[in-house]
């Protein structure tokens, strides 16, 4: 009897356990954006964007991390965290997400172009591209 009520109560609780929802992937929230970007003054600057996402899959958090590259520059680094948010805007006819960083703070944004599923074009300060022709493209990794 004993043996078949704790067989009964371990069958229970697997059975509570299984109906559990899952920790969701931390890298399933999170978006990882790499490239060098041009720099007036030095080789470039290598970028690493990564955009966090809460557990509604809503824009949350960013981590930008910059390094400088070139001869004596390399100790040179800056990091930034904060808040982002996605907003739209209509180029050449079409619509596309733009991830702005510190959306809150209008002096200090960044602005992403999501111009493709696996890319983000830094935009310039008025959110919009930067007629240049060097690459101010990141790729998703």
């Amino acid at each position: 009897m004993k043996k078949a009520l704790y067989t009964l109560g371990l069958a229970g609780t697997l059975a509570l356990a299984a109906c559990q929802s899952q920790p969701m992937d931390p890298k399933a929230s999170s978006t990882v954006y790499q490239g060098v970007l041009p720099c007036a003054d030095c080789a470039g600057i290598k970028t690493t964007l990564t955009l966090y996402r809460d557990q509604d899959g809503k824009a949350s958090r960013y981590e930008l991390d910059q390094t400088y590259l070139g001869k004596g520059r390399e100790k040179d680094r800056d990091s930034d965290k904060g808040n982002w948010a996605v907003q739209h805007t209509d180029m050449d006819g079409r619509d596309y997400p733009v991830f702005v960083l510190n959306p809150d703070q209008p002096d200090e944004q960044m602005r992403f172009l999501q111009n493709a599923t696996n890319a983000v074009e830094l935009l310039n300060a008025e959110g919009q591209r930067i007629d240049s022709e060097f690459n101010y493209t990141l790729m998703q990794q």
